[in-house]
């Protein structure tokens, strides 16, 4: 899974926390610990979907636009990582769909790329509805008072 829903998290947490004042990339890539090019591709994301401002040069830095309360973490999810993105390179087999005439082909190598995609899109698609009942909000509690998701997730059910 590529870590971009991971940086842009991180990024509004660190940005949420350290209000009023504009934080660098290069300040938050020493927080993720990556690259300051890998920050700014996904604070360029969100900036272009409303979530921060940004302005470079000397006094620059990066602010958030909204409050983490209106910020919906499945929204970050889907915005951050695709639905094939998520399960993509856990696919074996030929992925062009080799077929029985095939000389070295198999049931399974000539199907198994179909099969797993079918399976890890439905995955997929509960994991991102499962996403979509959280807030920035819920994660910042969490982060705060671990247990916080596991207490919530209990009362709605």
């Amino acid at each position: 899974m590529k870590l971009d829903f991971s940086v842009a998290v991180h990024s509004l947490l660190y940005l949420d926390e350290s209000r009023p004042r504009k934080i660098t990339s290069a300040e938050l890539a020493k927080s993720l610990q990556l690259n300051p090019v890998m920050i700014r591709n996904i604070l360029s994301v969100l900036h272009k979907q409303g979530y921060i401002e940004g302005s470079v040069g000397k006094n620059g830095g990066y602010l958030l636009q909204r409050p983490l309360s209106d910020m919906n973490v499945g929204e970050l999810y889907d915005l951050t990582i695709p639905p094939t993105i998520s399960y993509a390179r856990f696919i074996t087999g030929d992925s062009k769909g080799l077929t029985k005439s095939d000389t070295d082909a198999t049931d399974i190598s000539a199907n198994i790329g179909e099969t797993l995609t079918d399976l890890f899109t439905l995955a997929d698609t509960d994991y991102r509805k499962f996403y979509h009942r959280f807030t920035m909000t819920d994660l910042k509690n969490d982060m705060h008072d671990h247990g916080y998701f596991i207490n919530l997730v209990n009362k709605q059910s």
